[in-house]
């Protein structure tokens, strides 16, 4: 018996223990997956089972209104239907006695409170991000994005209507078109209904490896070319998602073609109001990263209720910013990825917008979208965006500079002359009053292979891609430099030349310049020079060409040329010089040389020693470790490494004279490093303050992991750094954007501050000034730096040029870039007093070298002069970026670009008088007339601007 009792009492206190225990514990409600759901009045109520001890023993729960919903019970579990939508409150959970009553919080899985979205519209905009290749070889990427992206978005449109999709860039439509050809017609319908969109640049590049002609051209083959072929559609967003960098005046190039949106990404959620320096500017939309949505979030996957519960956690932290800038509330969900096809979440849609209707409940509508239709609800009066102003110096800058070095030459040399194949043959066209022979296929051409390449270098099978992009780049600057020199020969021909002989030197850019220019003939030691007026010119034969002649000319006009002779004979002019094998003084510089380059350097008109070379000498060349990827730097740039530190000073000099004469010496070294012989040239000019750096490494053995690097250590602290971007002259500290970018990538958030950014990308120089003096560093490298990458590094200016970097690619089965061989660099500096006009003209002039036209034959019958400006502006500062055969006709095209910063009103001369002259925005479409005809007029051209206009010429 009194075993019984003590059973008795240990089962009463086990069921009354687990009946405490459930009362101090929380129900758990275990939803059906997908959702069961039916329609209750103004709600929804989706079916869940409880989890916890004694559940059988719930028969009801109310609600704070009153409402009971009875828990059933079946195959062993206990069911309940719970309201979807609502508000958190406590919920009275009823058992089957008082005693096992429980109180708690039910959270609906949808709370009813959208806050500033309540009656707001979410927007579901699908794009396929796409690199050329990357994912594997253009071939591959380009037949995967027509077969198996665009083909079947369009086949999905024409069976939903509601179906909204987008690509990137134009020139993935080209590729669709020149496959499918049939389908051009329904592409443009759906265009035109706003639902299938495409961007207006012709790809994605990095903006700061582009020559600034080259970056406009984007706008050419992409919003012009889509509005060409495209019964007139106007695309009015360009994208650029993958690239963490932005360049200065790309905002103006945007806007000054007619594109009113910029979507980017890795950078804080949110709608800028991005400027140029010269007040033009963009909205531009990031959504943070441009692939989380649907790698990671996946909203829209499973069902409505599961979507309306995710997007409702995702948006809540965005009220207080929709209505800090008095927003719409309009809120997009961008769905893209690396080359991601086209997913219809129609169903989802109609799931979730029946639901609204059904239940009238204040929850934001749902519908497929695009990013041009999502901002244009956004752009309503009285939204603000935060506004935005500088460049974002780009962190992936190693991946094609140093990691494709002869590509990246090759594109930097089509960049620099394709303009001045434009030019010349525009100038030729003038001169024969037709444009029969001018090459507007060929230069387009050109111009778009100039910028194939995009940001996709590497990646899967990437030695194939990498092959073909530097293939193309090639090719642009080969037929540049062709068509530059037929255009150049047929000026030459109608020149009037008095004597047999002549030499005509031309100048390329648009300002008077002097400098070393070369002709070829046979025997050029028997030869000298002398101008139009029988003044000796000063020359001295090629050591590398016993059949070219050098010599100094100088002043040669704008745009233009002037006219010289050879005659036989040995005549030359006097040049005050010391010359010892290791060192050297003129009129300009006295310097000593030693190990790694030049020991000491004095300026003697500025009266300062220039170098600091207590660590490096200059034009030193340093091999260091790299790690780095290129574009899979997340979210900082690697810095170099000590590992297997070498540099040319560790090594004994060995200098010699390789060559002297009036307008130059030449000192030469040679040192063996562990994976590559570098040899030195150093080139002191006499007739300018110049001195030219050559560096050849040569027998490259590809090792990996290395980078190489050339460096002036300049007697300067605390320097102001300037340096060339496209279209425009940056400073470090004064035109980055201020505060870190934000958004987020594989290795976490973009905190770094883009003032901290270093090396970057260059255009053809970088300057370090201090209150005394400038020194200008001209480089035909894409990546230039000013602080010392050693360890204990020096507190003075350093400024050097990225040679080559021997790194892999960031996609897991990419390429190295080992590129083995000889390669060839060449840097010039110059020391002269603070002057951003000296800077940008000394830049800019070493990497345009004059060109020449040997005339053996006198030609009494040109009509030309000896000397010529076919187009000049007064101010050293606005440079003519191109001059064109107009798209849309036999009119001239005239693009300048104000460089200093400053409101200006030039004067523009030309050689041919016009009759009438035409504003235009950059991709010539017509804006305005503007007061100006004969051979001058002026101009108000602001600072910084980029101004575009088409010339009436009278014959």
């Amino acid at each position: 018996m009194k075993k019984n009792i003590k059973l008795l009492l240990l089962s009463m206190l086990c069921v009354y223990g687990s009946l405490f225990a459930q009362e101090q514990s929380t129900v758990i409600f275990d939803y059906i997956k997908p959702y069961e759901y039916v329609r209750a009045g103004n709600n929804l109520l989706a079916k869940a089972s409880l989890s916890g001890e004694n559940t059988r023993l719930f028969k009801k729960i109310e609600f704070k209104d009153g409402k009971r919903i009875d828990v059933e019970h079946s195959n062993g579990k206990s069911w309940v239907w719970l309201p979807v939508i609502g508000e958190p409150e406590i919920i009275e959970i009823k058992g089957t006695n008082r005693k096992l009553d429980a109180k708690q919080l039910f959270t609906p899985l949808v709370t009813s409170d959208w806050g500033y979205f309540n009656e707001g519209t979410f927007h579901i905009i699908s794009s396929s991000h796409q690199d050329i290749a990357w994912m594997d070889t253009p071939e591959y990427c380009m037949h995967e994005r027509v077969n198996d992206i665009i083909a079947p978005a369009l086949d999905i449109m024409k069976s939903d209507k509601d179906y909204y999709f987008g690509m990137e860039q134009s020139l993935n439509l080209k590729e669709f078109i020149e496959a499918h050809p049939e389908r051009k017609s329904e592409v443009l319908e759906r265009y035109k209904e706003g639902r299938f969109t495409w961007g207006a640049t012709y790809n994605q590049p990095y903006e700061g490896m582009q020559m600034g002609e080259q970056l406009i051209r984007e706008m050419y083959f992409g919003k012009l070319w889509i509005k060409d072929n495209f019964d007139g559609v106007i695309e009015e967003t360009a994208f650029n998602t993958d690239v963490p960098g932005r360049t200065l005046q790309f905002p103006q190039i945007l806007a000054k073609s007619g594109v009113e949106n910029l979507f980017v990404s890795r950078m804080r959620e949110g709608f800028y109001d991005w400027h140029s320096p010269d007040g033009s500017s963009v909205l531009t939309y990031t959504p943070g990263n441009y692939g989380w949505a649907a790698m990671f979030y996946k909203l829209f996957d499973d069902d409505a209720i599961t979507a309306l519960q995710k997007i409702q956690n995702r948006v809540k932290m965005w009220g207080e910013y929709y209505r800090k800038h008095n927003l719409p509330p309009h809120f997009a969900i961008v769905l893209s990825n690396d080359a991601a096809g086209p997913v219809d979440y129609g169903n989802v849609v109609k799931e979730w917008n029946k639901i609204v209707e059904e239940t009238g409940l204040k929850i934001p509508s749902l519908r497929h979208s695009t990013v041009t239709s999502f901002l244009s609800e956004i752009k309503k009066p009285g939204a603000s965006f935060e506004k935005l102003e500088g460049d974002r110096p780009n962190i992936w800058a190693y991946i094609h500079g140093p990691g494709h070095e002869k590509a990246i030459t090759a594109s930097r040399k089509a960049g620099r002359i394709l303009p001045s194949a434009e030019i010349f043959g525009t100038v030729d066209a003038l001169l024969n009053k037709n444009f029969d022979d001018y090459p507007a296929s060929r230069l387009s051409k050109a111009f778009e292979e100039s910028i194939y390449p995009d940001h996709g270098w590497g990646g899967k099978n990437g030695h194939i891609t990498d092959s073909i992009f530097r293939d193309k780049l090639e090719f642009a600057a080969n037929e540049a430099d062709e068509m530059l020199q037929i255009s150049l020969n047929s000026i030459s021909d109608k020149i009037n030349t008095s004597k047999s002989n002549g030499v005509v030197v031309y100048n390329d850019l648009s300002w008077v310049r002097n400098g070393l220019a070369t002709v070829s003939i046979e025997n050029a030691d028997t030869y000298y020079v002398i101008d139009e007026d029988g003044n000796v010119v000063p020359s001295q034969k090629s050591k590398q060409n016993k059949n070219e002649l050098e010599f100094y000319a100088s002043n040669i006009p704008s745009l233009g040329y002037k006219t010289y002779y050879l005659r036989k004979g040995k005549k030359n002019t006097k040049v005050d010089k010391n010359v010892t094998p290791n060192s050297l003084s003129n009129d300009f510089y006295t310097l000593y040389l030693n190990k790694g380059g030049i020991s000491y350097l004095f300026d003697e008109t500025l009266g300062k020693e220039i170098m600091n070379t207590t660590r490096f000498s200059g034009g030193d060349v340093l091999s260091m470790g790299y790690n780095g990827n290129g574009a899979g730097e997340f979210t900082q740039m690697t810095e170099p490494n000590m590992e297997d530190y070498d540099k040319m000073s560790n090594h004994d000099s060995n200098w010699e004279i390789v060559a002297d004469g009036t307008i130059y010496t030449d000192f030469k070294n040679t040192a063996k490093f562990k994976h590559t012989k570098v040899e030195q040239r150093i080139r002191v000019f006499h007739q300018e303050k110049k001195i030219d750096f050559f560096v050849d490494l040569l027998d490259w053995d590809g090792t990996h992991n290395r980078e190489f690097r050339f460096a002036l250590p300049l007697n300067m602290e605390d320097s102001k750094i300037k340096y060339e971007v496209p279209l425009a002259i940056a400073e470090v500290g004064e035109t980055e954007m201020k505060n870190a970018p934000g958004g987020w990538a594989w290795g976490g958030t973009y905190d770094q501050k883009p003032v901290t950014i270093h090396p970057r990308e260059v255009m053809n120089f970088i300057a370090a000034e201090n209150d005394e003096f400038t020194v200008t560093m001209a480089t035909d490298v894409a990546l230039a730096d000013w602080i010392d990458p050693t360890r204990e590094a020096v507190d003075y200016t350093v400024l050097q040029g990225i040679l080559m970097a021997s790194h892999k690619s960031c996609h897991g089965e990419g390429n190295w870039y080992h590129q083995t061989g000889n390669h060839h660099f060449k840097f010039s500096m110059s020391s002269h007093e603070i002057d951003n006009s000296s800077s940008f003209q000394f830049g800019t002039g070493s990497n345009h070298p004059l060109r020449t036209i040997y005339k053996r034959n006198a030609n009494a019958n040109g009509q030309l002069s000896s000397e010529m400006s076919f187009f000049n502006v007064s101010d050293p500062m606005v440079r003519i970026s191109t001059i064109k055969k107009s798209e849309k006709g036999n009119d001239v095209i005239l693009r300048l670009v104000e460089m200093e910063g400053k409101d200006k009103q030039p004067k523009v001369e030309l050689a041919l008088p016009i009759k009438q002259l035409v504003k235009t925005n950059l991709i010539e479409e017509e804006e305005g007339k503007v007061p100006a005809s004969g051979t001058d007029f002026k101009l108000n051209i602001g600072h910084n601007a980029i101004d575009t206009y088409k010339l009436f010429f009278s014959n």
